[in-house]
């Protein structure tokens, strides 16, 4: 199959075979960045890397990971047509694994997986299954998030009614200064969440959910 192709206002990125493709998800957390020069941003499971090239062309310096190779090269390939090979560094493995000791930042924004499904499922897909109950991804992300913002930072995590994200709002609640559903979308079967969350309260949030 021949590459597909993503659309943001003027940004343009290609999309590998094997790679996610870029959608509503993805493009209600492009429009809610809010970034500027003075951030320092981290993308987790950047895919195609628009997410990232967004950030990143508003000023910020971004780190952006991915667990996959294929979308590791993809993200590259648009990272180097835009000639943002300086503001935006790619990183390969999962979570927070490819992060090194000491690194913060001001912004940490994830569309993870957030549908039900296992790999039992005939149509699984790693790049929308959540695990069983469409949480494992989020479940991990949010165990370990807290450590790696700065105390002023920002997280913004994209959910859907599909993956009970009232959880997700309580455990935002409960670790962190301020949580809000800054954007939210209906479609003819689920609704998409944006969460916002700022300034957590510790640098511990290991509690269980």
């Amino acid at each position: 199959m021949s590459p597909a192709a993503a659309f943001f206002e003027d940004i343009w990125v290609m999309v590998n075979d094997g790679v996610y493709e870029p959608a509503e998800d993805t493009f209600m957390l492009c429009a809610n960045l809010d970034t500027t020069s003075a951030d320092t941003v981290l993308e987790l499971g950047t895919g195609c890397g628009l997410v990232a090239i967004v950030a990143a062309r508003t000023g910020a310096r971004v780190i952006a990971t991915d667990q996959s190779s294929l979308a590791i090269q993809n993200a590259k390939s648009n990272v180097a047509f835009y000639n943002l090979q300086n503001q935006i560094e790619i990183r390969q493995g999962s979570f927070f694994d490819p992060i090194k000791p000491g690194e913060q930042f001001s912004l940490i924004a994830f569309n993870p997986p957030y549908l039900p499904g296992t790999t039992n499922d005939p149509a699984f897909d790693p790049t929308w299954s959540g695990g069983k109950e469409g949480r494992e991804v989020t479940e991990i992300f949010l165990s370990q998030c807290s450590k790696y913002l700065l105390p002023t930072g920002r997280l913004l995590l994209i959910q859907s009614t599909l993956s009970n994200p009232e959880k997700t709002r309580k455990y935002l609640e409960r670790h962190f200064h301020t949580a809000q559903i800054k954007v939210e979308k209906s479609f003819f079967f689920e609704r998409l969440l944006l969460f916002e969350a700022i300034k957590p309260i510790s640098t511990s949030s290991s509690k269980k959910l």
